[in-house]
């Protein structure tokens, strides 16, 4: 039976970095050529700091396989394993030493998705234009970083719909950082993917989208990079920074990138995570005085809902796509989106629709928000340094189109008010599919505000 990669709730709001749209055409030069071993080994470190606070972060890559650690400080450490070679993923608690493994869905030839499509029945109808313009300025600085001659280029994006469009928008993001020449990486090989066709919003209207581009600068790989996303308000929603301290090329160890021997699979989410179950928080809520203050517990503790307002309950983000993307960082800025609308968000922690359920009550909640990754598929201007663990100079594009698959239920009912996917086409996984968790979020608003 196949099991789904288990997501972990973080404190920490932090950012995806929107990547500019580079103009077409434009001619890069890369760095030197490295080492067959060099190329298939790297390690790199960085820290971000968000919302006043910090934590640290280590992507490691050898050969065919990937390590991901999330250092937090908070007791909700993450570790992540690609192993494209054997096609699944690995997520490690070193806390209760567990671990659990989600093979990666293949759509070779021969086999049949299994991905469920939307069915439309009302005729489809123009919406308005959803512009996105995106401006890129080389200040002209350069300095020295880790071996390479760093360029600070500064990139705005803006995202604003015509007054007819289906999903009103009015979005910037400004990004201010120094870029080398570098990509990394690992690609597994899984067949090709038939992507979703731009889908029809509730009630059968669509946008158009048109993009702009401003300014040839080139920005690269990130050493050092700020984001502030500004609201329809021009107030400042979030900023936060990524830092690398660390980039190494030194052979690594081998065991680093598979489960450990002492490790035991974990049966449950809350074997897992060392986490209450639903029926204790539930005992919880009913008689808090009943038991001793558990630093556990307090942290899922719901906190009392606005009189008059909407909760949403969103649950985690579960990836079968294959790629390696923080579903952690997704969840936050889905619930952000939402929050932003004058709606409340807050994360579920549970994995099934009846624990979901129960803990919707508990956190009085009025709708449960589900989401899958359905899929992340890279298509790049020219494939760069082979198939896996590429280190060298970028010279071509590379774009991701994902795709989001979601259902949005009202708290007591068993069929959903909104089933629905979204799709993006952006640069990086991260940054694809962080647009396509954008244009989710709106779809469950509109659907929230005409059925409530």
């Amino acid at each position: 039976m196949r099991k789904r990669l288990l997501g972990v709730s973080t404190v920490l709001v932090f950012a995806l970095i929107i990547s500019t749209i580079l103009a077409s055409g434009q001619q890069r030069r890369g760095p030197a050529p490295v080492s067959n071993q060099a190329a298939q080994n790297l390690r790199i470190k960085y820290k971000t700091t968000s919302a006043g606070q910090t934590y640290e972060s280590i992507s490691m890559i050898k050969g065919s396989r990937e390590r991901n650690e999330m250092r937090t400080g908070s007791g909700m450490d993450t570790v992540n394993i690609t192993q494209c070679d054997l096609k699944r993923t690995i997520q490690l608690s070193e806390r209760v030493k567990k671990y659990v493994v989600t093979p990666m869905e293949s759509n070779a030839a021969g086999v049949t998705s299994q991905q469920p499509t939307t069915v439309v029945a009302q005729p489809v109808t123009r919406g308005g234009v959803v512009t996105y313009t995106s401006t890129a300025t080389d200040t002209g600085e350069r300095k020295e970083m880790f071996g390479f001659t760093a360029r600070h280029v500064k990139t705005t994006m803006t995202m604003e719909s015509s007054p007819d469009a289906c999903h009103p928008i009015n979005q910037k993001i400004e990004t201010d950082g120094w870029y080398i020449d570098l990509s990394y990486g690992v690609e597994c090989d899984l067949g090709s993917v038939q992507m979703a066709r731009q889908p029809v919003s509730q009630g059968g209207c669509r946008d158009r989208v048109q993009f702009r581009r401003q300014g040839s600068a080139k920005t690269g790989y990130p050493l050092i990079e700020t984001m502030t996303m500004y609201g329809p308000d021009g107030r400042a929603m979030f900023t936060t920074t990524k830092e690398v301290v660390e980039l190494s090329r030194e052979p690594l160890d081998a065991a680093l990138f598979d489960i450990p021997a002492d490790y035991t699979e974990a049966k449950s989410t809350q074997e897992f995570y060392a986490t209450p179950s639903v029926a204790e928080l539930m005992a919880q809520s009913s008689n808090p005085a009943a038991n001793e203050p558990n630093p556990s517990v307090s942290s899922t503790t719901p906190d009392q809902k606005k009189s008059g307002t909407l909760r949403v309950g969103v649950i985690h983000i579960n990836n079968r796509s294959g790629k390696e993307v923080s579903t952690d960082a997704l969840r936050d800025r889905l619930i952000g989106n939402i929050d932003a609308t004058g709606i409340d968000a807050t994360a579920l922690n549970a994995i099934s629709q009846s624990e979901a359920e129960a803990e919707a009550k508990i956190k009085q909640c009025d709708f449960i928000l589900y989401t899958d990754i359905a899929a992340l598929k890279t298509s790049a201007a020219k494939k760069l340094g082979g198939v896996f663990g590429r280190v060298a100079g970028v010279e071509g594009i590379n774009k991701t189109e994902a795709r989001l698959d979601f259902r949005l239920f009202a708290v007591g009912e068993s069929s959903p008010r909104l089933q629905a996917s979204t799709t993006a086409k952006e640069e990086g996984d991260e940054t694809s599919a962080g647009t396509a968790i954008d244009a989710e979020a709106k779809q469950v608003m509109s659907a929230i505000r005409k059925r409530s």
